[in-house]
């Protein structure tokens, strides 16, 4: 009686067996032998096609990249797949899986790996001066400052940076900017630039800042240009003044008194020196082709004969 029994046991555990067997190539493992394109940008998007053998076109194949699915995938045949590709981190390399779904699930990575490129363009995080600021503390009212800077949220390429200066005068000026922009050049690195202007900024004008085409090494370009202001109020106006170095440093005569005609304290217009001459001639130091530092002069005020 228990010679069947074992028998019919037997007999079950061959079919068990052959079944398994029969199974297990059912569904073979994939075998992924090479990847295009390798990389592409960090917000995902990119369409790779894997290529290989045993790719399970029936129950279909998963994909994943650095552990992230793919947003698709499709399997038009045993040899190849196509899948796009789910966001990742600039610049990280990450593993490719694939796995056919039929059980039993065997996943194999690819011996290539995807690398996310940067897609995110730069954008400017700060600039000084800040947006508003009115600085009326100063030595010199015609040489404020000649520098700006701006910083971005990654490095960039300071050769693409474009810093456009527009220049006009503030409410209490007595002159309106003889040009109505000011030139200068722009250096830096890292992730900031610093713009030179090639005249002064000086006092009763108003700046206005436009920063336009900076690229990260990427090449991602900024999207839309950044503009900030800034202004630099006059200061009170004189009645004496004391000859400074720097007026007379470079040229003296007439191109020192137009340098002290210029300034916002006395006249804001160089062509005015000739009422410096007229209210000082009179005087037994003064000398209009000769000054000299700490010199008094006197400051004439109201209007003149031959004014208009």
């Amino acid at each position: 009686m228990k010679m069947p029994r074992n028998i019919a046991v037997l007999a079950v555990l061959a079919i068990v067996c052959a079944w398994m067997a029969g199974c297990a190539g059912c569904n073979p493992e994939p075998l992924p032998s090479g990847m295009s394109p390798t990389q592409g940008p960090e917000s995902g998007g990119t369409t790779v096609q894997i290529t290989g053998e045993k790719f399970d076109m029936k129950n279909g194949v998963t994909v994943t990249f650095g552990g992230k699915n793919a947003q698709s995938v499709t399997v038009p045949s045993e040899t190849q797949i196509t899948a796009v590709t789910p966001g990742g981190m600039a610049g990280q390399s990450v593993s490719v899986v694939v796995t056919n779904n039929g059980k039993p699930e065997v996943p194999v990575t690819l011996s290539q790996q995807f690398t996310y490129t940067d897609a995110t363009p730069p954008t400017v995080t700060m600039n000084e001066p800040v947006d508003g600021t009115v600085i009326s503390e100063y030595e010199d009212s015609l040489n404020v400052m000649n520098t700006l800077s701006v910083a971005f949220s990654e490095p960039i390429d300071s050769n693409s940076v474009s810093v456009d200066v527009a220049v006009s005068k503030t409410e209490d000026s007595m002159s309106e900017p003889m040009d109505a922009t000011l030139s200068g050049t722009v250096t830096g690195s890292g992730d900031s630039v610093t713009f030179t202007s090639d005249m002064p900024m000086r006092a009763g004008r108003m700046y206005t800042v436009t920063v336009s085409g900076a690229t990260d090494m990427a090449g991602n370009a900024l999207v839309n240009s950044h503009s900030f202001s800034f202004s630099i109020t006059s200061p009170e106006m004189l009645s004496k003044y004391h000859v400074r170095e720097e007026d007379i440093q470079e040229i003296n005569g007439e191109a020192a008194l137009k340098r002290i005609a210029a300034r916002p304290e006395i006249f804001d217009n160089p062509e005015m020196w000739e009422r410096l001459v007229a209210a000082n001639q009179d005087d037994y130091i003064f000398d209009r082709k000769k000054l000299s530092a700490g010199q008094l002069l006197l400051i004439p005020r109201g209007r003149a004969w031959g004014d208009k």
